[in-house]
């Protein structure tokens, strides 16, 4: 605690050429982390927190009390700034890979196991959490493949001279609440504005179907949303859920069975206030080590 907050790039950061017409006070200074650190020298886990927000804007409550909460149990905790709308999401995905690159590089002087590193994401910000933990390190393991040369068209080539760049942005768990996993389909197109022309429709929806490209190296997941949330993110949630237990992998699902959207930690909803605690148990069956 105390400390300022952590720039992801100190130079040539992405995208930062882009001029926008209308004011961006949103993104001023950004992207950065803001470090939520427990004192001592014991390595801890980190889990970095990305609030949602329609990648329009960063929910407040769905950062620092999420924070503060991972603390009181015992674990690091980041929230990420990444940049929103006029960015594009694209925008986003590079900042939060990065961040997870950038907590890996540093752990050990942070005090923090780079084989405890995990991500909660909630909304859409859990659409950022669902990326990373079914793309991680595209490009570098597999640089042939089509989907690493859509990686590469849509979010760039790392920087081969920077070694945050070349550190694995790979997640050891996920936590997604009432997120949005896969935001289009063949009902609901993409914008024209996020198409290229080198991409077709139907490889664009599949590449961001996080739940297509589950396979065997996913992290376990966490994943909670309620039967009553508006914004219908149920299917999704169970799709993800189905991928996983295809491969047999580790997961809990909860649907809670009332609730709006954005509940972030439910305390205002008694049926859903259960979640942290159910996720914190998950947390201590999965990485089997104390966190306190």
């Amino acid at each position: 605690m105390g400390l300022k907050d952590f720039k992801l790039w100190e130079k040539n950061v992405p995208d930062a050429d882009l001029v926008f017409s209308i004011g961006d006070l949103n993104n001023e200074g950004l992207p950065t982390l803001t470090p939520y650190l427990l004192k001592g020298e014991k390595l801890r886990p980190a889990i970095i927190v990305c609030p949602g927000g329609s990648l329009q804007f960063r929910a407040s409550g769905e950062g620092e009390p999420i924070a503060k909460w991972l603390n009181q149990i015992g674990i690091n905790a980041f929230v990420l700034n990444y940049r929103v709308a006029p960015y594009t999401p694209f925008t986003s995905t590079k900042d939060a890979v990065r961040a997870v690159r950038y907590i890996r590089y540093h752990a050990l002087e942070l005090n923090i196991d780079p084989e405890r590193i995990g991500m909660i994401g909630f909304s859409a910000g859990g659409y950022l959490t669902a990326f990373i933990g079914t793309h991680y390190d595209n490009g570098i393991i597999e640089p042939e493949s089509r989907n690493a040369q859509i990686m590469s068209m849509l979010l760039g080539e790392p920087d081969f001279n920077d070694p945050i760049d070349q550190t694995s942005s790979k997640l050891n768990a996920i936590i997604l609440c009432y997120a949005e996993t896969s935001p289009f389909s063949k009902e609901k197109l993409p914008p024209d504005s996020l198409l290229t022309k080198d991409i077709t429709v139907d490889e664009f929806i599949d590449f961001t179907s996080n739940h297509k490209h589950v396979t065997a190296k996913t992290p376990p997941a966490f994943l909670w949303v309620t039967a009553t949330d508006h914004w219908n993110f149920q299917r999704q949630n169970l799709l993800f859920a189905q991928a996983l237990n295809e491969l047999n992998l580790q997961f809990d699902l909860h649907i809670f069975s009332k609730g709006p959207h954005g509940l972030g930690l439910g305390e205002d909803e008694p049926t859903v206030a259960i979640w942290p605690k159910l996720c914190e148990n998950w947390l201590q069956g999965l990485w089997l080590k104390s966190f306190k």
